[in-house]
């Protein structure tokens, strides 16, 4: 982890939407309690148990929301900019309820808990973004966890395929940005299930890889696979 030196929010161009809405008063107040460091891949934000002392805001990189279940550690979700983490815990309990890890170099701003509350307080439009971001990200939990229940193997490979795609990078290729455990963390499969997987959709030509870039050849085929489950 890097500390940066303070920037300045009022200009900053990866201002969030809640943060837009703010007047000058209260941009000062959130500069002057605001601090931003740079992990790199692998490096923990902050940990699950710990105490919660500020609310994350990913400002570029990629970040993996994990949990520990009664037999291994499980991915819950993969954020991208711009995004906060920690906001429940913010509103509810005072410790980390999961870990956050970068997943590649990635610029993360602090903002103090109680700097994060007042601002709630003090600006209903402030409130009512950050209620939106809650309710957004909830449904789309909804959504992945009824995918990764109730769907087979290729489907839910499919669907992460697509998510990275989609939502990601916007691009049919990329980077994979998860090792072969985290792969099938992510989709609730054994590695070894989600390496057969991906050999077929090699092998039926929807896919093709070359190191760790994967370039979608047939999304459309993917798609039928992931709704079809």
């Amino acid at each position: 982890m890097r500390q940066l030196e303070k920037t300045n929010c009022e200009t900053c161009r990866f201002k969030s939407c809640a943060v837009e809405v703010l007047d000058g008063d209260e941009l000062m107040i959130l500069q002057t309690n605001c601090s931003g460091s740079v992990f790199q891949r692998n490096e923990a934000i902050f940990c699950e148990g710990t105490p919660h002392a500020s609310v994350s805001y990913v400002k570029s990189g990629l970040i993996k929301i994990h949990k520990n279940g009664p037999s291994k550690d499980q991915i819950l979700k993969i954020i991208k900019p711009p995004q906060y983490i920690g906001i429940p815990t913010v509103l509810g309990n005072k410790v980390n309820q999961y870990t956050a890890t970068a997943l590649e170099t990635s610029h993360i701003c602090f903002i103090a808990t109680d700097i994060f509350r007042k601002l709630i307080l003090l600006n209903g439009k402030f409130a009512n973004e950050i209620i939106n971001n809650l309710c957004q990200d909830e449904l789309s939990f909804f959504d992945r966890t009824i995918n990764q229940s109730q769907k087979q193997i290729h489907g839910r490979v499919a669907d992460a395929l697509l998510f990275l795609s989609n939502e990601l990078y916007g691009s049919d290729s990329f980077q994979m940005p998860l090792s072969g455990n985290d792969f099938g963390d992510f989709v609730h499969a054994r590695r070894e299930s989600v390496a057969r997987s991906l050999a077929k959709f090699k092998n039926d030509g929807l896919i093709s890889v070359k190191g760790k870039t994967y370039f979608l050849l047939n999304k459309v085929m993917l798609e039928r696979i992931s709704k079809s489950g």
